[in-house]
């Protein structure tokens, strides 16, 4: 599941003005689960393999081999599975609604025109690169670093986020007011360390991007020569970008990015960047803000300073098309799915129509998400998922106190926390107001230049005012996850994820305590990982724990990253144990907690051995089969660097080998390979 900590994206909160919407068209209730007799399904099951030695391999072998990667995908897995049902929905509505021709302004006008322009390939080829030119001549006009500061704002203002990032953010230490947070960013690659390890892999991924944007800089115009001496410009400006980057593990810790600076002391900090004007130029009128990596803005401006203006200005530009690209004529997305495939090892582009609503997901999806929960999501559905999380925080209410390594003061403040948790559900109470978009049926790359330009303006109108406690976040009503966010103390559960394989209202209970029950849990273990366990019940980053308990967490937390650490990935590349370690001990908390909370909620009941499987281990499976993923080499090595979440094999068997409860389940000897040697057993929640 997704964990948010920084909330980075500027898709964030608006003015909501539009009614909720309420699901007035139902779907016909099913007779059966989607998937197998109960829900969990005995065709995916690998009986070759003993579940005590690749509890993975067991629950999922099958589906895998009927499911090998399709080369539209560089991963495809159950959550795929999900999504792309979902997407089918929304392609519905933005058909129905391009047909529908509304009245200007309206929610079908806007959703229809940005089907129409984006599905309109003759329109896009005819079109070119002819949006983003005005943008590249402006960039090459520059001549002086006031103009070169006044073009970063310029492109910042309209979404591109050059060099840095600009958001406004609740504040950590006060979580009731949203503050401007200045962020590293800037990379073309997918992290830092493609530009910094010495590996061969790395080494080819790079020349192969200095060829991959010298043939996107020939198709604005350039010549061969000047094309190739931008493009190694480009990679040695985002190389020392990198350098002075905090890694992944680094920015996990909120102390570490959290430095409240007076706009007059930002001035100083970095001579060469004119950060008041800069602020200005974008909207920002504040006294202070939190500069969350200074060591790298500090390079930034030095970088102002000794890095010639001709290699700003490839960059700049770099940034503009490489943003623009999957937007314009076909020579633009082609070269862009090439060397994106070289990142993700994806062998084919997916058909447009896909593309298109993923576009739209991501631009307008509150205008399509009003339509989407009327038709895939019920009252019922919010009602029973309310249900299963009242006994999801029961269990966690009765496990706390039976804690051995944490002292009653600590336990109190955590049970304090747990009551303050807040849910949201399905999709917002208030949808955001999209009043000031526009969309047009005549240029989809001028529709993704207004959605950009759109989202950062709503993200800054944020900031210097209270944190609005209706704002949804950034998940779309669609979206296959799920999250927690330490600054509201929250939990939130789309619509998207209320469906097989997660929660089936018509499967077995195990199988829906597996699958979205351990959702609920990893979600609320979220509140007291290694991260959100520093937020306190108003999302304030303040310390609740006694000092020996918290070094008792932390070492409990240690084993966790210990273990992860040992997952070899590909060759070469293992999970980073400390980088995953949120997720690793949210899965781990989760699946304990929802146990619980289903073995309480047979107390009274006639147990039932279903297909051969006890309760007990329909519980494991409902949670393993929703992990069920193929994904290509490269991708994995994407997500070792990059993805704070362990991949579906290490998060299964990482998280089961460390519970006595699934070595009870499925009668598991000691010594076997999914049950962890007593002194290197992992336990926190």
């Amino acid at each position: 599941m997704k964990r948010t900590l920084f909330i980075a994206a500027l898709l964030l909160a608006a003015c909501a003005t539009n009614p909720p919407a309420q699901p007035t068209t139902q779907p016909a209730a099913q007779q059966k689960p989607l998937f197998g007799e109960h829900g969990f399904d005995v065709a995916q099951i690998d009986r070759s393999v003993e579940p005590c030695d690749d509890f993975y391999r067991f629950a999922v072998g099958k589906w895998r081999e009927a499911h090998p990667l399709p080369p539209q995908y560089s991963r495809f897995g159950r959550f795929e599975e999900l999504a792309e049902r979902n997407r089918e929905t929304l392609r519905d509505i933005l058909q129905e609604d391009a047909k529908l021709n509304g009245p200007l302004g309206s929610n079908e006008q806007k959703i229809g025109d940005f089907w129409k322009s984006c599905m309109n390939e003759p329109a896009i080829e005819a079109e070119g690169w002819s949006p983003i030119a005005p943008e590249l001549k402006r960039i090459d006009a520059v001549s002086n670093l006031t103009e070169l500061q006044n073009e970063i704002a310029r492109l910042q203002s309209m979404g591109y986020a050059p060099v840095f990032r600009v958001s406004g953010q609740q504040d950590y230490k006060n979580s009731k007011s949203v503050i401007a947070f200045l962020s590293q960013g800037g990379l073309g690659l997918p992290d830092r360390d493609y530009y910094l390890r010495d590996d061969k892999r790395f080494a080819d991924t790079r020349s192969q991007y200095v060829d991959h944007m010298a043939k996107m800089f020939q198709l604005t115009g350039e010549d061969a020569a000047r094309a190739t001496e931008d493009a190694k410009q480009v990679l040695d400006f985002e190389t020392k970008l990198a350098r002075s980057s905090m890694s992944r593990i680094e920015t996990r810790s909120p102390e570490a990015t959290y430095h409240i600076t007076p706009v007059a002391e930002l001035v100083s900090m970095t001579p060469n960047l004119d950060f008041a004007q800069f602020l200005k130029a974008v909207g920002i009128n504040q006294q202070s803000v939190n500069v969350a990596h200074p060591k790298f803005f500090q390079n930034v401006s030095e970088m102002i300073k000794t890095t010639p203006l001709d290699a700003w200005k490839a960059y700049l530009r770099w940034r503009v098309v490489d943003t623009a690209a999957p937007t314009l004529s076909k020579a633009f997305v082609d070269e862009d799915f090439a060397f994106g495939s070289v990142i993700s090892g994806q062998k084919e582009i997916q058909p447009r129509w896909q593309r298109c609503v993923r576009a739209a997901d991501s631009s307008i999806g509150q205008l399509l998400g009003q339509e989407y929960v009327k038709r895939r999501f019920t009252p019922e559905a919010k009602a029973k998922m309310n249900a299963l999380i009242d006994n999801l925080v029961g269990a966690l209410r009765s496990d706390i106190p039976t804690l051995s390594w944490m002292g009653p003061e600590t336990k109190q403040a955590a049970l304090t926390k747990l009551a303050a948790f807040a849910r949201r559900i399905g999709y917002p109470d208030q949808w955001r107001d999209y009043s000031a978009l526009q969309m047009t049926p005549n240029s989809y790359a001028q529709n993704l230049i207004n959605a950009r330009e759109f989202a950062f303006q709503r993200g800054i109108a944020r900031i210097g005012k209270p944190d609005d406690p209706n704002e949804w976040g950034f998940f779309t009503p669609a979206t296959v996850n799920a999250s927690y966010q330490p600054s509201r103390n929250d939990i939130t559960f789309p619509a998207g994820i209320l469906q097989p394989p997660f929660y089936d209202p018509n499967a077995d209970d195990a199988y829906n305590y597996g699958g979205i029950g351990v959702v609920i849990g990893h979600e609320m273990t979220h509140g007291f990982d290694d991260q959100g366990a520093k937020f306190d019940p108003n999302g304030n980053l303040r310390n609740w724990w006694t000092e020996a308990d918290l070094k008792n967490f932390e070492s409990r937390a240690e084993c966790i990253a210990n273990e992860y650490s040992e997952f070899n990935v590909v060759p070469g590349v293992n999970i980073q144990g400390k980088l995953v370690l949120g997720e690793a001990i949210a899965d781990l908390g989760g699946a304990t907690i929802a146990l619980a909370a289903y073995e309480h909620s047979l107390a009274g009941k006639q147990r039932q051995t279903i297909d051969g499987f006890t309760p007990e281990q329909r519980f494991f499976l409902g949670f393993a089969q929703v992990w069920g993923e193929n994904i290509a080499p490269q991708e994995a090595t994407r997500r070792a660097l990059s993805d704070p979440h362990a991949q579906g094999p290490f998060r299964v068997n990482g998280t089961v080998s460390n519970m006595p409860a699934f070595q009870k389940a499925f009668g598991c000897n000691t010594g076997t390979k999914m049950v962890r040697a007593e002194d290197k057993r992992c336990a926190i929640w």
